[in-house]
């Protein structure tokens, strides 16, 4: 052959078949929760958009409060010292501040009619809006506190104000406020409408002295962590020179609410003791408990006093100002079955804020959420425009109805959500009095969202939701690869009894093939189903027995992890699930400092399949990994790895 003869050309003939496309995935034609079939979902797709709308404003403010250079926000001197997660704490105070001026100035004549004419006669500012938004996620304290406060009663007159205005805006960061609006809203409270420009302004507040009734105007927070926003609140009335405290206002308020009568125009019911799970609204029960504090002889009044500044005088003097002896006296007056209930009436009881809910701590707590939705990305205004991405929030729903229908089907116990079914059930409470309607109606009891709960007890009750979720649908709780808990003993042989005589299913819901609760092959989908923490809390005890608690987990984690690769290996579990849980990466056992990493602590402990963090950590504005105990999925790190590289050498 020549030199110069072309060669044929070679080509690769290609037989490997197509791969096959899933199927597309496909809402459920019904919804059932216990015996109720619903054919239209109790939350729509617009109404969860429009909530994640208003996360990515909760988002964008909080990082220009706190990235935004000090001097360039005009702030105080003594707000400049803060560290950024302070000064987010000092600017939610300022919030649920502007909040508490706003409704306090909804006149009796300012009945919502419709979201139109809330939106041009109502609305507030985002910052509120954020304030707002928290308290309907703490449904029982909002629900109980409309009835008892009078301003919020004729704001909550309209079914759905909240939700409805979101859905009615569209997008609220593209919202604009009229000049007659900004206008009212600086007649009303006294603070501008952007709540950037408020920081500047908002120094004091006026605050009734407990013992004179007079008011003073005390600063909001000082050089000696003294002022109203800080923990070691203190003042001297100018009026009768006496000193006092927050544990001094917090006594006020429970006098004045203990013994104001029926017939005044203040609330008659005690914080606390107005609503419960089964009946919502239940007056008598109130009646009781307060009849009941009020005969302790702790609490019995001298025949001199005769106005509630007297009676707040002499509680004063009873419990030398500590909310300590007031708990007692508490606790000795409703015997012994109802320490539950003292827990809930005090907590009510620790400011002079007519809000029975500590609402600077429910807004902090909501944030790891929002960071959540923030670093899937799942806020951005763009993401679901796709019926692709659509699909992740229609599965969300189905999995939040079944959610319903668990706990329907098991009244006593406590279940977890995961993130996505929490999306859905946050955008359901702020519907107001509908979500308490829909819980009576279809769970048969009101189902409270409680953020407050043990870091403990919440990892238990999440065991106990993957089994009875696997045991009632027939599909795993989780897919976003962390290990799921083993069978019970029980439900070992309660198999094998199955197996023995088979029986039909009584859940309606049960799984086959093509469930609606099985997930979209998304991966933000199965990412998604991980476990909603941002409930958490660290109480004394469980701060103190942290690190054995977390090892103890960490241990459960490895030794499910073995569990599951034996399963691989025997075709009993499929490898990609497996696989989504394994941290490819992470081939060392050593605590590392990721180069590159911000967070308020990024040490960790890195193994080959789990990774320890003892803090929010944030790579590239995305969070990464939040839990103390989480896996960090595959998805997650290669998204993390494709975003920003070098942060992992």
């Amino acid at each position: 052959m020549a030199d110069d003869e072309a060669l044929p050309e070679y080509k690769v003939r290609d037989t490997a078949p197509p791969p096959e496309e899933p199927p597309a995935y496909s809402a459920p034609s019904s919804y059932h929760i216990g015996d109720s079939v619903l054919q239209q979902p109790l939350v729509s797709i617009p109404q969860v958009k429009a909530h994640l709308a208003l996360l990515r404003a909760i988002k964008e403010l909080q990082t220009t409060v706190q990235d935004t250079d000090a001097t360039v926000l005009g702030l105080p001197p003594v707000v400049n010292e803060l560290t950024k997660e302070k000064r987010w704490t000092w600017f939610v105070g300022l919030a649920v501040e502007r909040f508490q001026r706003w409704v306090e100035n909804l006149g009796t004549n300012q009945q919502p009619t419709s979201a139109e004419w809330f939106i041009e006669h109502l609305l507030p500012p985002v910052d509120v809006l954020m304030v707002w938004h928290a308290y309907h996620l703490n449904p029982s304290w909002y629900l109980e506190d409309c009835d008892r406060i009078r301003p919020l009663a004729n704001l909550c007159k309209y079914k759905g104000t909240f939700l409805n205005i979101l859905v009615k805006l569209g997008d609220i960061n593209t919202y604009t406020a009229s000049p007659e609006r900004m206008a009212e809203w600086k007649k009303l409270t006294g603070t501008t409408w952007n709540p950037v420009d408020a920081m500047t302004g908002l120094s004091h507040r006026g605050v009734v002295c407990p013992r004179c009734n007079s008011l003073d105007s005390v600063p909001l927070v000082t050089a000696t962590d003294t002022g109203y926003l800080q923990h070691k609140f203190s003042a001297t009335c100018r009026q009768c020179q006496d000193h006092y405290t927050m544990e001094h206002l917090a006594i006020a308020k429970f006098t004045t609410d203990l013994y104001t009568d029926s017939k005044a125009e203040l609330s008659i019911a005690m914080a606390g003791t107005l609503y419960s799970s089964l009946s919502l609204r239940d007056p008598l029960v109130a009646s009781r408990i307060k009849k009941a504090i009020q005969a302790y002889s702790f609490f019995r009044l001298d025949s001199k006093t005769k106005t509630i500044p007297d009676a707040r005088k002499q509680l004063l003097a009873k419990t030398k100002g500590q909310v300590s002896f007031l708990r007692l006296a508490v606790t000795r007056a409703l015997g012994k079955g109802g320490p539950r209930r003292v827990n809930r009436i005090m907590s009510a009881y620790t400011s002079d804020r007519p809000f029975s809910l500590d609402l600077v701590g429910a807004v902090i707590r909501q944030g790891t959420f929002v960071d959540k939705m923030h670093g899937f990305a799942w806020t951005d205004p763009s993401y679901f425009s796709d019926s692709v991405e659509e699909t992740i929030l229609v599965h969300a729903t189905a999995r939040y109805h079944a959610f319903l229908d668990l706990m329907r089907s098991s009244p006593a116990s406590f279940f977890v959500p995961t993130l996505d079914i929490d999306l859905i059930w946050h955008t359901h409470q702020l519907m107001g009095a509908t979500y308490a309607v829909d819980c009576i109606r279809h769970v048969h009891r009101f189902i409270d969202h409680d953020d407050t709960i043990e870091e403990g007890f919440l990892s238990d009750s999440l065991d106990l939701t993957s089994r009875a979720w696997q045991q009632r649908f027939g599909l795993p709780y989780m897919h976003c690869g962390c290990p799921l808990p083993g069978d019970t003993i029980g439900q070992k042989l309660s198999r094998l009894t199955t197996k023995l005589k088979p029986s039909p299913s009584s859940s309606p819901n049960l799984s086959q093939s093509s469930s609606p609760l099985d997930p979209p092959r998304h991966p933000d989908a199965l990412s998604a189903t991980h476990a909603s923490d941002h409930n958490c809390i660290s109480t004394s005890t469980t701060a103190h027995n942290g690190s054995k608690m977390r090892e103890q987990r960490l241990a459960k984690i490895r030794k499910r992890r073995e569990r599951d690769a034996k399963l691989v290996e025997r075709g009993k579990m499929d490898r990609a699930a497996y696989e989504r849980g394994v941290l490819a990466h992470a081939v060392r056992s050593r605590a590392v400092l990721l180069e590159g990493v911000e967070g308020l602590g990024a040490e960790r402990e890195v193994g080959v399949e789990v990774v320890v963090v003892a803090a929010e950590v944030v790579v590239a504005e995305v969070v990464v990994v939040v839990e103390a105990e989480c896996l960090l999925t595959m998805h997650n790190f290669m998204d993390v790895l494709r975003r920003n590289p070098q942060a992992f050498g």
